[in-house]
């Protein structure tokens, strides 16, 4: 089981993402990066629930919606443009869709699913063009898409054969990304221009998740002050990453 303790930090996506790096700490171990918050306004229709997921360098920022409630409750995506133009929208045929990242030419990917098959699986959107991200090798897997750099490249994980594995599809290309001794999955969450990927593993079902960084076949750890777990959530292109970790004192 997790271990549960006092959350020292949690840096929200529209947070300054190079204003913050993981590995700073003050004297006394507590984070030392700021950040500035303000209020946000989603033009969202009323009786909906709002939750936004990413955030570009133009301004836009993209989520999903929750609609209805008990066993109507679905979920849909969401974009709203700098100047405040908001529009909704569903893959096509599907019950509900999660949006998870959007690059700055306006690229989203999530996943979404439906009562034609069992498990998510990944798509990607852009300018009201819809397109089902599958895994050469396994189309019918199911997947997530966690993340898109603005070279269209797409991270995220599958599941292959009872197996979590993340991945990389650049130009069509499959790169399978697996932790060595990771037999709890590996995650990947974000990638940057530069091809750096950052994400969290389990080395099995029971463990808690550690944080990872990845480029060209090479992992590094990730950890928090003190050698804490950490959990990256994204990394910008000057190599910044964010994410949490959680103390250790109950």
């Amino acid at each position: 089981m997790p271990r549960r303790g006092k959350a020292l930090f949690t840096i929200l996506a529209l947070c300054a993402i190079t204003s913050l790096n993981l590995s700073m700490s003050a004297q006394d171990g507590s984070p030392t990066g700021k950040c500035g918050f303000q209020n946000l306004t989603i033009h969202s229709p009323a009786g909906t629930t709002a939750s936004p997921m990413a955030l570009n360098d133009k301004g836009a920022f993209a989520g999903f919606l929750g609609l209805g409630s008990g066993a109507n409750f679905r979920i849909i995506g969401f974009l709203q443009q700098s100047q405040g133009t908001f529009a909704s929208f569903n893959f096509p045929g599907a019950r509900d869709t999660l949006v998870h990242d959007m690059n700055t030419n306006g690229l989203i990917v999530g996943s979404f699913d439906n009562l034609s098959f069992s498990g998510q699986r990944a798509f990607k959107v852009q300018n009201g063009a819809f397109h089902q991200v599958t895994i050469p090798g396994f189309p019918d897997a199911p997947a997530v898409a966690e993340g898109v750099n603005d070279l269209g490249d797409v991270v995220g994980d599958f599941n292959g054969n009872g197996t979590d594995f993340g991945f990389l599809l650049h130009n069509g290309k499959l790169t399978i990304i697996s932790f060595p001794g990771a037999q709890g999955g590996t995650l990947p969450r974000s990638i940057n221009n530069s091809g750096v990927v950052v994400g969290t593993y389990m080395l099995n079902e029971e463990d808690i998740p550690h944080g990872f960084m990845w480029k060209n076949g090479n992992f590094t750890n990730i950890t928090a002050p003190g050698g804490l777990p950490a959990t990256p959530v994204k990394i910008s292109n000057n190599g910044d990453i964010v994410g949490t970790f959680v103390d250790a004192k109950p």
